[in-house]
């Protein structure tokens, strides 16, 4: 009997043997395929660029808590509280200003929180007995003086625990908070104080025509003097040599005029107000000048003269650099720029302008040396006077010393050395010799 025929193999397509969601894909058209590749794609690099941006709980982060603050600088929006409950206060711990006296969790839990220190007597009271004020006796008066004391001090109390118990069980912000030093200017590093300072005089020197002519700086204050130290620092770095290469023209002279306006007049006003971390706002209002680190703005044409025949010497005219900053800025507030904690260095207890100030006299020391002795100050000192004190040395004993002195001097060392040579030299003892004549004797009378 014949074996069975074998059955043809019939050929499939490799599709065949995936399953059925591979089989799908597998059959999708190439522009499908393409747009689910580029997809895919996106999706790690939104990733890693969600991942780079600062969390919202950074308490250690000066930029972000800079951030909340400068959302309080609308003065429709948010009026001066007192030091408890002020902006700073609120800003450490999370807060941002959303609306009209209205603080939010931006970012975080999402808590609001209306502050109004006016309560509803003293609204009510204001409204309907002001036509009596010249009436009430003078008791009435200071109890009702009393009264509205008592009533702000526990709103302020109230509202500084609010700062902290407002915000989510959850929230983060309510563990911790911004330090005491958050608001430091950095100054430590001097080449980096140095450049900030001259970035602010040059945006100011950019409105010397807006600038008011006088300003009021602290009694200690020798601006001239520290203005001739600054002279030196300010010049621009040199310009790079020309080009050898053949193919390429050499390089045109830097234009110091229009890069570095500083090098043009010496402006004074200017120079008073950067010192002071004042600096010129970019906008298209010209003529305002802010601070960073509180951000107060000031009109400038507000302390000029109105007409060229006032003086230009009344108060009303003279910029106070110090007192047009907010109480708590870094630059005039010793404690907010270093905190309630001691640090114990050379900065402890200096505000921002003072430590400024140490600065400019480092980095003038330094370009001195830059210039020349590149050693430091102490080491040079300490050589200087090393030499000196040889110098005097060398030239007593020349004075001293004769031909005859140098002499004897000379004999008594070269004795010294020839009694140290004879304290070491160690002379051969003839053992050897003494056991070979020994044992040829024996020899002998054997």
């Amino acid at each position: 009997m014949d074996p069975p025929a074998k059955k043809a193999r019939i050929a499939r397509a490799a599709s065949a043997y995936l399953p059925p969601t591979t089989r799908i894909l597998t059959s999708q058209s190439s522009s499908l395929r393409a747009a689910a590749g580029t997809a895919k794609q996106a999706t790690p690099t939104a990733t890693m660029t969600e991942e780079r941006q600062t969390p919202n709980f950074a308490p250690w982060d000066r930029g972000r808590f800079l951030e909340r603050l400068k959302t309080y600088r609308h003065v429709d929006k948010w009026m001066g509280k007192p030091e408890r409950i002020n902006e700073v206060q609120w800003a450490k711990r999370g807060w941002s200003c959303v609306g009209k006296e209205r603080v939010g969790c931006v970012g975080g839990c999402g808590k609001e929180v209306v502050i109004t220190l006016v309560s509803v007597r003293e609204e009510r009271l204001d409204t309907e007995q002001m036509q009596d004020t010249d009436n009430r006796p003078s008791d009435e008066e200071e109890d009702e003086d009393e009264w509205r004391e008592m009533a702000q001090e526990q709103l302020v109390e109230k509202y500084a625990e609010m700062v902290v118990t407002s915000h989510d069980g959850g929230c983060l912000w309510r563990r911790r908070g911004c330090d005491d030093t958050i608001q430091r200017l950095p100054l430590t590093h001097h080449q980096t104080a140095i450049d900030d300072l001259r970035q602010r005089y040059i945006s100011l020197v950019a409105i010397a025509s807006e600038l008011p002519p006088e300003t009021s700086t602290p009694d200690d204050f020798d601006l001239p003097s520290i203005s001739q130290k600054l002279a030196p620092l300010f010049h621009p770095p040199s310009p790079d040599p020309p080009s050898t290469t053949p193919s390429s023209p050499p390089n045109p002279p830097a234009d110091t005029t229009t890069t570095h306006p500083s090098l043009i007049n010496n402006n004074i006003p200017a120079l008073a107000l950067a010192l002071f971390g004042w600096q010129a706002e970019e906008g298209h209002v010209v003529g305002l000048a802010t601070c960073t680190a509180c951000f107060r703005r000031l009109g400038l044409w507000l302390f000029k003269p109105s007409s060229v025949h006032s003086p230009p010497q009344s108060s009303m005219h003279r910029l106070d650099v110090v007192g047009e900053h907010r109480d708590y800025c870094p630059w005039i507030n010793a404690l907010s720029q270093n905190g309630a904690t001691s640090r114990r260095t050379s900065l402890d207890g200096l505000a921002g302008w003072e430590a400024l100030l140490r600065a400019v006299d480092a980095s003038v020391v330094y370009k001195r040396h830059e210039n020349g002795d590149k050693r430091p100050p102490t080491a040079r000192t300490r050589d200087g006077a090393a030499s000196e004190v040889a110098g005097i040395a060398d030239e007593v004993v020349g004075k001293e010393e004769t031909a005859v002195d140098r002499d004897e001097k000379d004999k008594e060392r070269w004795a010294k050395l020839k009694r140290l040579k004879q304290a070491f030299h160690v002379k051969r003892k003839k053992g050897k010799e003494g056991i070979k004549t020994g044992s040829s004797k024996g020899l002998e009378a054997t």
